[in-house]
């Protein structure tokens, strides 16, 4: 059998046996460009899967700049708290998990003198970031005289007992300020109304 193989190949001329190298060429290059349109169908479904991560990714990639950080109390921007509750009322709801959010605002803060106001501010922001689960759970300023936390994957029970933790340290700093408490998905499962429950 063999020798009826090279038997084949010796009959052929020099140009056949060119063009059979060819289409031996051919074929490998064809095998190579089938190799790489796979390697692209498997970064392409990388790319995918790491889709639902890039949000944060990008909160993550903005750590330090001023549009993340509020720059006074050192806690998350109203715009990046914004955008995080909005991020994890999704994964809640995909996921099916509870979360909660707390306001504090401070009573009367446009009677209190600059150094008073920023003071508040401070100590507020410092106890805030003390008493939650880091990095479970976010601190932001939402106002000139607000801040909100974000307690994530957590039951309303649970929540609320760290709604009371925050109330206890605020009174035993004599700080003057109201506490707002929403829970999803017990009080809403719409984020707009949860966000104005505790405004």
């Amino acid at each position: 059998m063999g020798g009826m193989g090279n038997m084949d190949y010796n009959r052929l001329t020099k140009e056949e046996l060119i063009q059979r190298v060819r289409e031996l060429e051919d074929e490998v290059s064809r095998l190579k460009m089938r190799e790489s349109e796979l390697e692209m169908l498997l970064s392409e479904y990388s790319s995918i899967m790491k889709k639902q991560f890039e949000v944060f990714d990008d909160f993550i990639k903005d750590v330090g700049t001023r549009r993340m950080i509020d720059p006074l109390t050192r806690v998350y921007s109203h715009e990046h708290i914004l955008k995080l509750i909005s991020y994890y009322h999704q994964k809640a709801f995909e996921e099916n998990f509870g979360y909660a959010l707390v306001t504090i605002t401070i009573n009367n803060f446009d009677k209190l003198e600059q150094m008073e106001k920023e003071h508040a501010l401070l100590s507020i922001g410092k106890l805030l970031k003390e008493l939650v689960r880091v990095p479970l759970d976010s601190v932001g300023r939402s106002a000139e005289d607000q801040f909100i936390v974000l307690l994530t994957e957590i039951t309303k029970e649970n929540a609320m007992k760290v709604n009371e933790r925050i109330e206890n340290a605020l009174a035993l700093h004599n700080i003057d300020a109201t506490v707002k408490f929403a829970a999803y998905p017990e009080d809403s499962t719409n984020l707009e109304e949860l966000v104005n429950m505790v405004k």
